[in-house]
């Protein structure tokens, strides 16, 4: 994962900074717009420095927001509480970040992790909710 270490700090001081601010808010659309500098940071730099891994990880982390913001929407502008967002899940949001900037700090594989991620992608769908009241899905 990406040789450069200036760019490898720069992408982790951004998952650390965005972290620290979604952290601070508590409106659910600050927290996804701090959320959305992760991909950006990660789209900047492989464009300067391309590894498919960052671009692997791009997609993921474009991914949940996009998830975590159709939800958002959904509860807030149309009413559609049946399928809600709870606090752990925003929680897991930022503690995966946190996992990811550690991982690529030290140059580790992150695999892992964005399984993570896509689990949490999934607890935002109706059938990923059902299971997480079930107690089956577990993020």
């Amino acid at each position: 994962m990406l040789e450069n270490n200036n760019y490898r700090k720069i992408i982790v001081d951004e998952i650390n900074y965005a972290v620290k601010k979604m952290d601070e808010q508590q409106d659910p659309f600050q927290r996804l717009f701090y959320f959305s500098a992760i991909f950006g940071a990660l789209h900047r730099i492989y464009n300067i420095e391309y590894d498919p891994e960052l671009v692997y990880a791009h997609f993921i982390f474009r991914a949940v927001h996009d998830s975590f913001i159709n939800r958002v929407n959904a509860i807030q502008k149309g009413g559609d509480t049946t399928v809600l967002l709870t606090d752990e899940q925003f929680e897991k949001l930022s503690s995966y970040s946190k996992e990811i900037a550690s991982k690529i700090k030290k140059k580790e594989a992150i695999d892992s992790i964005l399984k993570k991620f896509v689990i949490l992608i999934y607890s935002t769908t109706g059938n990923g909710y059902y299971l997480m009241q079930k107690g089956i899905l577990k993020i």
